[in-house]
């Protein structure tokens, strides 16, 4: 199997039996540090295969067989087999999740700034010092509930996860929890703007808001 560098053009010879079939890989180029995705490799079927012409001369064991392609030494590293790509997440289906993602932070901000708001009133504070002191526990909350779910292995919210989408970066790999806070704070810009941000999801090729451009982000479907 010969895959090739999409940035450099460096070519590399594996195995054709290096990756299972109906699996997807990503090695990381020695030359230029770039991603190659390598693409699922098809079962060839032995009814399919065509029948060699006998050859005329010594048999074929006179022949020496030359040994199977083998991986440049140090040439790439394999990152990981992932399942094969299954597309971007589309405008209505990151809608429904945000939807789902408002109504579980609301109930939980409505319980935990309760809770500290009602405290702040009735031991050093005033009502309205309790409201803002409830506000910013709703902003740091939401801002972890995204960053952390986003960054980690599940790589996406509980909405996300129940629509079967997750959140990449543009090699697909799982993104960072600085890349995710930027992410979610990007938003603020895709809201002020008449919510164009969160329109384009619907107009651009690879589904992207603005806040996605911002980050370097995908959203793509898991199933």
């Amino acid at each position: 199997m010969k895959i090739v560098c999409p940035t450099c053009n460096a070519i590399y010879k594996i195995p054709d039996d290096t990756i299972r079939p109906g699996k997807s890989a990503v090695a990381t180029c020695k030359k230029c540090g770039g991603k190659i995705v390598i693409e699922p490799r098809v079962e060839t079927r032995s009814d399919q295969t065509a029948q060699a012409e006998p050859l005329s001369g010594p048999p074929p064991s006179a022949f020496q067989q030359p040994p199977p392609p083998q991986a440049q030494a140090g040439a790439f590293q394999f990152i990981t087999e992932q399942d094969v790509f299954k597309g971007y997440a589309g405008f209505w289906k990151r809608f429904a999740a945000s939807i789902i993602d408002g109504v579980i932070l609301m109930v939980c901000g409505l319980i935990i700034g309760g809770f500290i708001g009602f405290v702040y009133r009735f031991t050093a504070g005033t009502s309205v010092g309790a409201g803002a002191l409830g506000n910013l526990g709703g902003i740091i909350l939401g801002w972890l509930y995204f960053a952390i779910m986003e960054s980690s292995s599940t790589q996406g919210t509980l909405g996300k996860m129940a629509l079967g989408i997750k959140v990449t970066n543009l090699s697909g790999d799982r993104i960072s929890f600085g890349r995710a806070t930027g992410r979610h704070f990007g938003k603020i810009i895709s809201f002020f703007i008449f919510f164009i941000g969160y329109l384009m999801v619907a107009f651009t090729s690879r589904k992207q808001g603005l806040h996605d451009m911002m980050a370097g982000c995908l959203v793509v479907n898991r199933r």
